[in-house]
């Protein structure tokens, strides 16, 4: 191995794979939970920023089956699938869909909307059409070589049918005459591009207005395609059971590029009423996050809304891989992150002989530290201050002060134990005999919901960092997010090839990474993602309420002495409080759909059992603001007035404004 051998350098790899690589690098445990992708009907792949949705309609690309087939490796689809499908599709970033907007200002106000709606549909249209003629020809060409999936889905481009097709695509209604010089599929494709490129010059003020035949052309979104699909089929040109999947790519953008140009939702509503269609001639797949969808499924020029289960299905990768008290309602994360980072290390060229652990990365990064262990490391063979002894009985310090030198994590749980039955306020009386008095199997519950936050104090006492480490950790800070996982393996390598001799690399093939180095990566790799917040919408907006909320939680665990919120890293809203509208409310959702807060709804302990709502910090975001990760026992209860006048005093005055105190509903919930 040599200095700048980081398998997991390149975190976004799916638009660069060859399909040869896509298949040593794609994992079949997505696509095993993903049944309705290859199903009939619309299908909306959602998820959060890395968590591959890109690659899971990737799998669908005729490329990428010619290579499993040629590789001779399983198609990682369902049992019993329809093989019979070719799929074209449009990725809107690298299409760059964001330029049909470049001259909308031109037109008349009242006519805008209509305008880029129309436009819209059309380049959408004539692009699609264009991949599907290409993956045609393409397929065509293959099969010429070598018969390569030609008994699933064999493409007949003899001359006869192929000029038969010709004659009756062009005479269709659709095309206002667009393609009457077409004489084959060849032609159709070299005239489809035309029209692709004018639209590309005029965008980009190459022309100044769009020639009259296309103006006076514009198809309806989704009609021109459906109407190639059914003759395709028709003419025997592809088998008369094949689907056509239209694949569309990065829809987010289409949600970024209506704030941005403040042309409301037109461009989502226009794919809203394709999927609206129901056309059985053709199935869309749309590849998604959360915010672009949930926001708007309004469709256009109707004012209805789509209805799910009818108009579409949905996959839900963040979902698919969430940990359920049901095991069987998804998939396990671990496994995931496991044969991702297999796969990466083997298309590295590591090589993967005598294994002595089961995992793969336990035998990278070893077991995660156990808290007595971590505390031990803290700790070293340094003395407690004598304030942490103050208000105790002569037995109670001198029984502190020895468990403190062999087990300082429990000596610690025993102080805040004691915090809490008020010894230290009300004066009273230990026993002579202080070891009966803390029964650790009576308590196992109650110290197991305060080790994390007891380590973090602990290691902020002794002015250490906060030690992440091992493959659970590596794992559960990922929050089920394959982008994630990668960010850290790729900081954690680095910062052992950064500190490891030439002469080490060399002999070495899979390394066993200490525990100093993965705290360091894990320490950028938190960072990184906490930077990355400034990215995308609202994203110095985000930034600040996650600072505010992160260095919230850090300060109520440092001030919380007696252990007594342990849960106190996420905060808790009335459900009916947040189903209203405001700006602190805004910036929740916001943080929420782009990843940075994990949200679900709880069960409240409060007497008036209302229905509410919990949000954490994405668990990546936790070292960075040295918190624990591990959600255990009640939120901070609190209502909306009292966050934002919380938020705003971190905004305008700072880290020492936050208020920590628990508020009096926080006090009968737990009492005193």
């Amino acid at each position: 191995m040599k200095k700048f051998d980081n398998p997991f350098h390149d975190l976004w790899v799916t638009e660069i794979l060859s399909p040869i690589e896509f298949v040593s690098m794609f994992s079949p445990i997505v696509a095993s939970h993903a049944e309705d992708l290859f199903g009939t009907g619309n299908v909306i792949v959602k998820g959060r920023q890395g968590s591959g949705k890109s690659m899971l309609l990737g799998l669908l690309s005729t490329k990428t089956r010619i290579a499993y087939e040629r590789a001779k490796q399983t198609y990682p689809a369902p049992q019993g699938y329809n093989k019979k499908f070719i799929s074209a599709g449009i990725h809107l970033i690298k299409d760059n869909l964001r330029i049909v907007s470049s001259r909308i200002d031109e037109k008349k106000e009242n006519s805008r909307k209509e305008w880029a709606a129309a436009t819209f549909s059309d380049y959408m249209n004539y692009l699609l059409l264009s991949d599907l003629i290409s993956n045609i020809l393409y397929l065509h060409d293959e099969q010429l070589e070598d018969g390569v999936l030609k008994d699933v889905i064999k493409v007949n481009l003899s001359d006869s049918k192929n000029k038969s097709f010709s004659l009756f695509i062009k005479k269709q209604e659709v095309w206002e005459g667009y393609l009457d010089s077409c004489l084959s599929l060849e032609e159709i494709g070299d005239r489809v591009k035309e029209r692709i490129s004018t639209y590309r010059r005029f965008f980009n003020f190459n022309c100044d207005v769009l020639p009259s035949e296309i103006e006076g052309s514009k198809t309806l979104i989704g009609e021109p395609v459906a109407v190639f699909a059914d003759a395709l089929r028709k003419f025997e040109i592809l088998p008369a059971e094949t689907q056509v999947l239209l694949r569309i790519d990065q829809h987010e953008e289409l949600y970024e590029l209506e704030k941005s140009t403040g042309h409301a939702d037109v461009y989502r509503e226009v794919i809203n009423r394709a999927l609206a269609m129901r056309d059985g001639r053709v199935s869309y797949r749309v590849g998604t996050r959360h915010y672009a969808w949930r926001n708007n499924i309004k469709i256009w020029g109707s004012g209805a809304f789509l209805e799910n289960m009818r108009d579409y299905t949905t996959i839900d990768i963040d979902y698919i891989f969430k940990r359920h008290e049901n095991s069987s309602l998804g998939a396990s994360f671990d496994d995931f992150a496991e044969d991702v980072f297999i796969r990466r290390l083997k298309s590295y060229g590591v090589v993967l002989n005598e294994i002595k652990n089961e995992s793969i990365l336990s035998e990278v990064f070893g077991n995660t530290l156990k808290p007595r262990e971590r505390a031990q490391r803290y700790v070293g063979s340094k003395a407690l201050k004598e304030s942490f002894y103050t208000g105790l009985s002569k037995e109670w310090c001198l029984y502190l002060k020895e468990l403190w030198s062999i087990n300082p994590l429990e000596a610690w749980l025993i102080r805040a134990w004691l915090e809490q039955r008020q010894q230290v306020k009300d004066n009273i009386k230990a026993s002579a005999f202080p070891e009966s008095e803390f029964d650790k199997s009576v308590k196992k519950y109650w110290i197991k919901e305060r080790n994390e936050a007891a380590l973090v104090q602990i290691a902020g006492e002794m002015k250490e960092m906060v030690l992440w480490s091992g493959k659970r950790h590596i794992v559960d800070l990922s929050g089920w997010n394959i982008l994630a996982f990668m960010t850290i393996c790729r900081a954690v390598w680095a910062a052992w090839l950064r500190s490891t001799p030439d002469e080490v690399l060399s002999s070495t093939t899979l390394p066993s990474i200490g525990v100093d180095k993965q705290v360091i990566g894990i320490y950028e790799a938190s960072r990184i993602w906490a930077e990355k917040l400034k990215e995308g919408a609202d994203g110095d907006r985000r930034y600040e309420f996650i600072s505010f909320l992160g260095s919230w939680f850090s300060k109520k665990l440092r001030n919380d002495k007696a252990l007594s919120n342990p849960g106190h890293t996420g905060f808790s809203l009335l459900k009916h409080e947040f189903d209203r509208s405001s700006d602190i409310n805004y910036l929740i959702k916001s943080c929420r759909d782009q990843g940075d807060l994990i949200e679900s709804e709880h069960t409240t302990k409060t007497k008036d059992g209302l229905l509410r709502m919990k949000w954490y910090l994405n668990p990546l975001l936790c070292p960075y603001f040295r918190i624990p990760h591990v959600r255990t026992k009640e939120p901070i209860y609190i209502n909306r007035n009292e966050l934002e006048l919380n938020f705003s005093a971190f905004v305008h005055k700072g880290d020492d404004s936050i208020l920590v105190d628990r508020k009096p509903f926080q006090n009968d919930l737990f009492g005193d």
